[in-house]
């Protein structure tokens, strides 16, 4: 690698430097190990980056683009603009715009060239300044402070997938600082085209992304071609070859419904049985009705174990060892894919599965840095073993009571993260940082919309809604508009970690697992969840409703198996706690019970009494 300090530029003028070249090149994991690739650094003024990557990457073929005809020079910087690019149909591997975005005359001509140019696994990199309050009109350099949310919009709609948007106004600041130590404060006004006080009013920030030519296109034109199942949707809704950036077409997609997957799986099917590796039934909490039936390729499995590996690293670092006591232990569980994910970057796993038995539970859990588990058996397994000290626990595959995560950093002394995530996703959806602010999707992976589940149409941006998904990468059984049930909403502040991307808050239940009762109150298993669990004295239960008679029957359990006047306890607060939050709205009924810990797939509902 060159040292950057070889590079001589002393016309570079731009926050971070190459420090922050070098950080755009790592979020999209290029290392540069001898291969050849199509490099551009669009607006590149005298051409400081071009010589840098030419320097640090021999093998790249790196070329400058900018209007000004006084920096071009032969066989380095050509004459030309960000929105007439001079370069053929996917042709370029990595397209840089470092503060050149801001400049463009027509930015979303601008991006519509950039996907053209590039090849179909091509990168987009960016850093620019961006307004953290209001946009605003510059009449220097920058030209223009747009809202983050406009420039990521403005991406979604060229056809990219956004993979990673973070915050660096810190070197802004820095920058900023070191120019008016140097003398340049009057001159850095000039440059950028506004005085301070609008600069103050647009809360300048600045951001670094990396983004793709989204999948979802290629993955509409190949289940068309592939699957029966869309192949006739698309027939009779009349769509069809949506090109890329074609959101109204898209959108015009009937949507994809669970009762319809479970009436002909294999119509779905793009690919010859004999690739698929791993068959999925899911069958109805109820006695009857056909089960849900997914199918996945090993390609398809082996992209989930990449994302364990990338979001894992949020809870462990090498050496560390993890249990995890979820479905396995086959390479294609959910364990398995753990494990797979997690010996990547050396973290040793145990797979227990989903815990029989809380006393080999605990015997597995000791010494251990990490637990992955299902919420109410985690809750289970810390009433039991309170001695176990985890570091980090990952809840996963349910609903996260609030109060389930307090007992268990309280009790465990440790730190709970949650993820979301559903068969249909693959296993993996998203994940918690370190800020535990909200879900960091697998946004190369999956495409999320948030509809009002009775009109179908979007809700507003951070408003609850029924998640819809479309996966961008599956071979084996893509899924184009699925209605998930799961309730859910984007957030659009930038997170604790630095992430400019939008991210799903927690999930607030299923629209299959909510009643609303003749008073307008909400039954539901996250309500009840809420409601005993956060007692103190309920180790679990189970809940069925006779919706003809408006009854509602709980059989709880109690800390200790062995105290009878605990077990009363426990049901004398279930009463309480009932009766207070429904009222007259529903007749309870509350019994003792010892209940299993084992509950199958690991998901908890609200069943109909038989």
């Amino acid at each position: 690698m060159a040292d950057k300090m070889e590079i001589k530029c002393p016309d570079l003028c731009r926050p971070g430097g190459f420090h922050l070249t070098d950080k755009m090149i790592e979020l999209c994991g290029l290392s540069g190990n001898g291969e050849t690739l199509s490099v551009a650094d669009i607006g590149c003024g005298r051409g400081g980056t071009v010589e840098y990557l030419k320097c640090r990457f021999p093998s790249w073929v790196v070329t400058g683009i900018d209007p000004d005809p006084s920096v071009c020079r032969e066989g380095l910087i050509l004459p030309g603009r960000a929105e007439a690019l001079p370069f053929s149909d996917g042709s370029m591997d990595i397209l840089i715009m470092e503060c050149s975005f801001s400049k463009t005359e027509d930015p979303k001509l601008a991006l519509k060239e950039a996907f053209r140019v590039l090849k179909p696994d091509g990168w987009l990199l960016m850093s620019d300044m961006y307004a953290r309050k209001k946009a605003v009109k510059l009449d220097g350099l920058l030209g223009r402070l747009s809202m983050i949310e406009s420039i990521r919009k403005m991406l979604v709609s060229a056809g990219f997938s956004v993979l990673e948007m973070q915050d660096e106004s810190q070197v802004l600041a820095e920058w900023v600082g070191q120019q008016i130590l140097d003398g340049n404060r009057e001159k850095l006004c000039r440059i950028l085209g506004a005085d301070r006080q609008t600069l103050r009013e647009a809360g300048s920030g600045y951001f670094i992304c990396a983004a793709k030519p989204s999948d979802l296109w290629e993955t509409l034109h190949y289940a068309e071609k592939n699957s029966p199942f869309y192949q006739e949707r698309f027939r009779q809704a009349g769509i069809s070859g949506i090109g890329a950036g074609d959101w109204d077409s898209f959108r015009k997609i009937p949507f994809t419904t669970a009762a319809e997957l479970r009436e002909n799986p294999e119509n779905f099917l793009c690919v010859p049985p004999k690739e698929i590796a791993r068959i999925i039934t899911l069958r109805t909490s109820g006695s009857s009705g056909k089960p849900k039936r997914l199918f996945f390729t090993e390609g398809d499995l082996l992209r989930t174990a990449d994302f364990f590996e990338k979001g894992m690293q949020y809870m462990v670092k090498p050496g560390d060892r993890v249990t995890v006591y979820m479905e396995g232990p086959g390479f294609f569980s959910i364990g398995g894919l753990l494990k797979e994910g997690l010996r990547r970057i050396n973290v040793e796993v145990t797979v227990h599965g989903l815990i029989r038995d809380m006393k080999e539970a605990a015997r597995d859990g000791e010494g251990r840095n990490c637990f992955v588990g299902v919420p109410s058996q985690m809750y289970g397994l810390a009433v039991q073993a309170p001695e176990l000290r985890p570091e980090t626990v990952l809840l996963s595959a349910d609903y996260v009571p609030v109060s389930v995560k307090r007992y268990l950093e309280k009790t465990w002394k440790c730190r709970v993260f949650t993820h979301w995530g559903m068969t249909e996703t693959g296993y993996g959806g998203g994940v918690q940082c370190g800020a535990r602010e909200g879900y960091h999707l697998r946004d190369g992976d999956l495409l999320l919309e948030v509809i009002d589940p009775d009109t179908g149409q979007p809700v507003p941006e951070g408003e609850y809604g029924e998640l819809v998904l479309t996966t961008l990468h599956r071979r084996g059984m893509p899924l184009i508009r699925y209605r998930t049930g799961d309730l859910g909403r984007f957030i659009y502040t930038a997170c604790g970690c630095g992430s400019l991307k939008p991210r799903l808050a927690e999930v607030e239940g299923r629209l299959d697992d909510v009643m609303r009762l003749p008073d307008g109150k909400i039954l539901s298993m996250h309500i009840l969840d809420e409601l005993l669990l956060s007692s103190g004295i309920i180790q679990d239960f189970e809940a069925f409703f006779d919706s003809a008679h408006g009854i509602l029957k709980v059989a709880v359990m109690g800390l200790t198996e062995e105290s009878a006047v605990s077990d009363k306890n426990a049901k004398e607060v279930a009463e309480a706690g009932l009766k207070q939050y429904f009222g007259d709205s529903l007749c309870i009924e509350v019994e003792e019970k010892n209940i299993s810990p084992y509950i199958g797939s690991g998901k908890r509902r609200l069943k109909s009494a038989e």
